[in-house]
């Protein structure tokens, strides 16, 4: 089982039960849910920006 944390949210991800997956800059990125996936679409400098931190973690 390979584990990524959702940009967007912070929850971790199971990449090989997953189909939610954008690539941005040569990385691939997963998604919890359609709705991460589409906010990290919209502006995915937000989401990787080193400074950024998910609500509630």
């Amino acid at each position: 089982m390979a584990i990524e944390i959702d940009p967007v949210c912070g929850m971790e991800v199971d990449t090989e039960k997953s189909q939610l997956s954008l690539e941005h800059n040569g990385k691939t990125y997963w998604f919890c849910g359609r709705g991460c996936m589409l906010d990290f679409q919209e502006d995915p400098a937000k989401y990787t920006d080193p400074n950024y931190q998910p609500e509630g973690m």
